[in-house]
């Protein structure tokens, strides 16, 4: 990802001002909506150990491997934030994402609640709902391009 980039997790800044400097360990989450942002910014990109860092230690997997080239994350959208701010000790952060998995647009709705201790954010656990719809291959590609699907994110999953 080039420093001009928009940054996956939706906001209007380069990712380079965004949350890379997070996930590279520059700068640190204050919020946890930022939280929030920059682990579906790592999921994007495949950032396994930040993800582990980033999870509660009483919640986390023991093994946490997300490098599955079926999924195109396709856009996150932050829908509440309660709590969460940086003088908080808790919070929650209502979303979806959504994301093309095998010819599917699927939908990943979630409240999430987030710890912070000793200065850090931490993902602690969520309630989860999910949607799965199949994609035409002349439909209008869901990622946003105003292409048909076979010629834009299909020919890629294909690649």
């Amino acid at each position: 990802m080039n420093s001009k980039t928009n940054c996956p997790c939706g906001n209007e800044k380069p990712f380079s001002a965004c949350c890379a400097p997070i996930l590279e360990g520059h700068s640190k989450a204050t919020t946890a909506e930022q939280l929030m942002r920059s682990r579906y910014s790592a999921y994007t990109i495949g950032k396994n150990e930040y993800l582990t860092k980033s999870w509660a230690p009483e919640t986390r997997p023991e093994n946490l491997d997300i490098d599955d080239d079926t999924i195109q994350w396709l856009g996150l959208t932050i829908e509440e934030c309660e709590q969460g701010r940086t003088e908080d000790e808790k919070g929650t952060v209502t979303f979806t994402a959504r994301f093309l998995s095998s010819g599917h647009l699927c939908q990943l709705h979630e409240k999430s609640r987030f710890v912070q201790r000793d200065g850090l954010w931490y993902y602690l656990d969520g309630e989860t709902q999910s949607t799965t719809a199949k994609v035409g291959r002349n439909a209008p590609c869901p990622c946003g391009s105003e292409k048909k699907y076979k010629k834009c994110c299909f020919a890629r999953l294909k690649d």
